[in-house]
């Protein structure tokens, strides 16, 4: 967990890569242009970067329309553009927690190098996926929000189709990290899978060794999870102690597969 001084760049361990700490804003600048998958309000889904942001929302308004600039997007490019990115090569994304507050996970095995950089709080906003809708989205409408942000960086390639099968063993590993944790959905008190507003910017370096599975059962995959998992905790256990954290709702310890094993062959 890092509370960095404003405005010093940390290099990263993947190659080009830096990262600058504000109180507003966490700035990730590549040397050269990555590939990218984002759920970013700005600069979201497939694209070519040089910038990733995890911007703070430091007012609330209750419509788009009275973000500066008169929209959510292009008040993100203009916090881009602030902060020395070139917003048409930068992915932005949008949280309420504070972000100098934040996670750095490095995770190494074999040939497989990723990064993460993650802001989160679940006291607010913690929810179950599959539960009732708490709101009908209306046209320029703005939600609160709560926010895990994770800016995932991997030293390699990958097929637009498995980089999006990154992005499901992150979820999973931020999953995990909540019921582990025993977070609860805040309006029905059943385990959570998220917030309701998180956000993932996933990199990947075009020049890099190239891989092609990300599910949790691969070097890969379960690397990916693993830096969701550990930022995640980090960023609950460290600075979010939430009043819906309960260890009724904690993961149970697993089976003991050898016995499973022997009772499934006597069977």
């Amino acid at each position: 967990m890092n509370i960095s001084n404003p405005s010093t760049p940390i290099s990263l361990s993947i190659p080009g890569a830096s990262l600058t700490v504000s109180p507003e804003n966490l700035l990730i600048t590549f040397d050269r242009p990555h590939r990218s998958l984002s759920t970013a309000i700005y600069g979201g889904g497939f694209r070519n970067i040089r910038f990733a942001m995890n911007r703070k929302l430091t007012a609330f308004y209750e419509r788009e329309e009275d973000f500066p600039r008169g929209s959510v997007e292009a008040w993100l490019a203009r916090c881009a553009s602030d902060c020395g990115a070139v917003p048409e090569e930068s992915a932005v994304l949008l949280t309420a927690a504070k972000v100098n507050l934040y996670s750095h996970k490095i995770i190494k095995a074999g040939p497989v190098l990723v990064e993460a950089i993650t802001t989160g709080g679940v006291e607010k906003t913690a929810c179950r996926a599959s539960s009732s809708p708490l709101y009908r989205e209306e046209e320029g409408k703005f939600r609160p929000l709560g926010t895990i942000n994770m800016m995932v960086l991997l030293h390699g390639s990958l097929p637009d189709g498995i980089m999006a099968r990154a992005l499901i063993t992150l979820t999973e590993g931020k999953t995990a990290a909540l019921n582990d944790l025993g977070i609860a959905d805040v309006n029905n008190g059943k385990p959570a899978t998220g917030t309701g507003t998180d956000g993932i910017t996933f990199i990947t370096d075009p020049k890099a060794p190239r891989f092609t599975d990300a599910g949790p059962f691969s070097e890969l995959g379960a690397s990916l999870a693993k830096a969701a998992y550990e930022s995640v905790t980090e960023c609950i256990e460290t600075f979010d102690h939430p009043w819906n954290a309960s260890p009724l709702l904690t993961t149970p310890k697993a089976v003991d597969l050898e016995k499973l094993r022997k009772v499934s062959k006597k069977g």
